[in-house]
């Protein structure tokens, strides 16, 4: 924070007093004089009193707990914001800035991006843009976190077409990053956008039909300056800097009613920042209570008949060639801790494995072949990331039309840990 302090001028100017003695001694003393040095003289003293202070317009939280730019009130209304609390010791105010019309433009940090009546929710079919531009040349990212997430559910109905969003779907343009379309339920999800040099401008886009959804987002987007610790590693879509943490696939919303697929053609990397003094990380599916199987990882393999059985059945595990379609990778993944090497499973039905393992599916979470049961997995491959890939249908898991509860393929959700280095195994992706 800087200050431009004007009492200095005041202090540094001669004295009305010396005034007034200079002239009385030249011989100039007169009653205007004596007026024009005696307003002089008050002027002064009103400016001594006042400072003029300047402050950056950094991101601050306003007392309900939301992101804004701390502004001038008048920046702020001239911004179409609102004054939520003040900032910058009580010298400007926290502004949080919302846009609820399509068609709209930004290049303000922290900006809320709202559907058209939010906190209503909205049935209008077309599409809905904004358009996001550089507040800086040193901004390289876009945030985008979904504080509020409800679009129409992927596709169910037929194998050739399960998981593609074929009634809503969300996208971004400009990015230099893969960033998938999605759709379905996605709180309390993120993305970062990677932006390609030279542009300046990229869009966030709400393609609807039908006007019968009821939709609803609500989605915050921060620009992230260049090479500071919370920027996100090239082509990484998610980025996660906590020792600990949960990752879930996009619209994972494990249910028996309706059937809720995992999107398709996805293929983008989760990535998780390596903190001081740990080697490895391990995974395990989310604690989750349900009368059907497994809630927490169910994700199709290949199109033949074992693979399709097996998941079919809802009684193993599937790992590298048996995930020819769809599957969750993970660097030289293992069963056992501080080993590369994965124990010897059951022989069916690809036989024993040996080493370690990179592709995930199946309906329960393991690093072993047939598997009947989820257990925790451990990776000691630097970086720790996770790339997630889907293909545009779920061919080999049925011999009817319908997806049923049965093949229900609903993506995945993790609890991860890092490891301290308590052994020296450590592995590095050339």
């Amino acid at each position: 924070m800087n200050y431009w302090d004007l009492s200095s001028f005041a202090r540094h100017q001669p004295s009305p007093y010396q005034h007034f003695w200079d002239l009385r001694a030249n011989g100039s003393f007169n009653h205007g004089n004596v007026l024009h040095y005696a307003t002089g003289m008050l002027l002064r003293s009103v400016i001594s009193l006042f400072s003029i202070v300047r402050f950056s317009n950094a991101p601050c939280t306003t007392s309900t707990g939301l992101n804004g730019t701390c502004f001038t009130s008048s920046e702020c209304s001239s911004n179409g914001g609102t004054a939520t609390g003040s900032c910058a010791s009580g010298f400007g105010v926290c502004c949080v800035v919302t846009i609820q019309t399509c068609g709209s433009t930004t290049a303000l940090n922290s900006t809320y991006w709202q559907n058209p009546g939010y906190t209503n929710t909205y049935t209008t079919a077309g599409q809905c843009s904004l358009y996001v531009t550089k507040s800086s040349s040193h901004i390289c990212q876009l945030r985008l976190d979904f504080i509020g997430f409800t679009l129409a559910n992927p596709d169910s109905n037929a194998k050739v077409s399960a998981g593609q969003c074929l009634v809503d779907v969300f996208t971004v343009t400009g990015q230099s990053n893969s960033v998938p379309a999605i759709c379905g339920s996605n709180a309390n999800q993120h993305i970062y956008m990677d932006m390609t040099p030279g542009t300046q401008t990229f869009s966030l886009n709400m393609i609807l039909t039908g006007t019968t959804t009821s939709r609803l987002w609500n989605i915050r987007i921060s620009q992230i300056p260049c090479g500071t610790s919370y920027t996100a590693p090239e082509n990484c879509l998610q980025y996660f800097t906590e020792p600990t943490g949960t990752l879930t696939s996009f619209n994972y919303q494990y249910a028996t009613t309706p059937v809720i697929q995992h999107l398709a053609y996805q293929d983008y990397n989760i990535c998780i920042r390596t903190n001081q003094g740990f080697c490895g990380i391990s995974y395990a599916p989310c604690s989750t209570t349900t009368t059907n199987g497994e809630a927490s990882f169910a994700i199709s393999g290949i199109d033949t008949a074992v693979a399709a059985a097996a998941f079919a059945a809802g009684t193993t595990s599937l790992v590298d060639a048996e995930c020819g379609n769809d599957w969750l990778q993970i660097p030289c993944a293992t069963d056992q801790i501080n080993s590369v090497y994965t124990s010897a499973s059951v022989a069916a039905p690809t036989g024993p494995t040996v080493g370690c393992v990179n592709k995930l599916c199946g309906v329960f979470f393991s690093a072993i072949t047939a598997a009947a049961a989820n257990a925790p997995v451990y990776s000691y491959t630097k970086p720790f990331n996770l790339y997630f890939h889907t293909d545009g249908s779920e061919f080999g898991m049925a011999t009817a039309d319908a997806i049923g509860t049965s093949t229900e393929s609903f993506g995945f959700c993790l609890t991860y840990t890092q490891l301290a280095c308590s052994s020296t195994l450590s592995k590095t992706s050339g």
